[in-house]
């Protein structure tokens, strides 16, 4: 139950627990004479330095008036997955908070939906290409050669989630470019093309490729995925990636926003099939 780094969950459930707090009028005097709690707890917990037991956060739900039964579902379940143990725990200290966190959210998604315009996506990714990616990238600039294989090691150990008894629901948009640009030459790019053939081909994958000769779409602002994180998917929240962060967006209308952006990139990009067929011209080219 000890204090340490800021998590999704743990944001998220302290944002809730705060507004709930202020809604009611009270300080976090009051509510903690309420909760019978310390200052020093609920701080911690709003703040999202700490993580919270399911049945502590039953409590100040009830305290707070708290009945709309999706809500409290939502925040139980994050409640209960931020407590799980995970492999990506042993890179806790040697990576950022976001990247860990990411990993963590993926593990326990549902489902997971991702536009990918320029890279072939990170759970899709063979070795050599993943190697390419990670020591080409803008983040690479900022890390030692020791730190960039812990980075190309987490990446690969992500996909360790292609191998659960119920892997998630995954369905990604590649944009040809992805395809196209040969990253670390023409053997990685085979190596690379190969592998997509093969995790398409998979019953929890669907493989979609926006070709070039689409003339415009909605994605111009960039990749994005798009996670139903919990039982039935109770929450979803987008994820955005730069060079220096993790965003994660949860807001219903936004998160709708990007749900109606994904469903139409699927509509204008080849079907799986047509996917496959670009996929096998290009790898002979390569």
């Amino acid at each position: 139950m000890g204090y340490d780094r800021q998590t999704y969950r743990r944001r998220k459930i302290g944002d809730s627990l705060r507004m709930f707090r202020e809604s009611l009028g009270l300080t976090q005097t009051a509510a903690c004479r309420l909760l019978d709690r310390s200052q020093a707890s609920l701080s911690a917990y709003e703040n999202g330095h700490r993580a919270i037991r399911p049945r502590d956060l039953k409590h100040i739900l009830d305290v707070y008036g708290v009945t709309d039964a999706l809500v409290r579902s939502r925040l139980l379940s994050l409640a209960a997955q931020g407590r799980q143990d995970g492999w990506w725990h042993d890179f806790d200290e040697r990576l950022a908070p976001g990247v860990v966190d990411f990993a963590s959210l993926e593990a326990d998604a549902l489902y997971i939906c991702s536009f990918a315009p320029q890279v072939v996506h990170g759970l899709m990714q063979c070795d050599d290409y993943a190697s390419v990616v990670i020591g080409g990238s803008g983040t690479a600039l900022r890390r030692t050669p020791q730190e960039i294989e812990t980075d190309i090691r987490f990446r690969l150990h992500r996909q360790k989630i292609h191998d659960l008894p119920q892997p998630p629901k995954i369905v990604i948009v590649l944009g040809e470019a992805a395809l196209r640009q040969r990253m670390g030459g023409r053997r990685v790019m085979r190596d690379q093309m190969i592998k997509l053939l093969e995790m398409g081909g998979r019953a929890h994958i669907e493989l979609q490729v926006l070709p070039f000769a689409v003339e415009s779409h909605p994605g111009l602002d960039g990749a994005f995925t798009i996670m139903g994180v919990g039982p039935e998917g109770l929450l979803e929240v987008v994820t955005l990636h730069s060079m220096t962060r993790t965003w994660y967006v949860d807001e219903p209308s936004d998160v709708d926003h990007y749900r109606r952006t994904f469903d139409l990139l699927r509509e204008i990009a080849l079907p799986e099939s047509d996917s496959r067929e670009l996929i096998e011209q290009i790898v002979s080219e390569l």
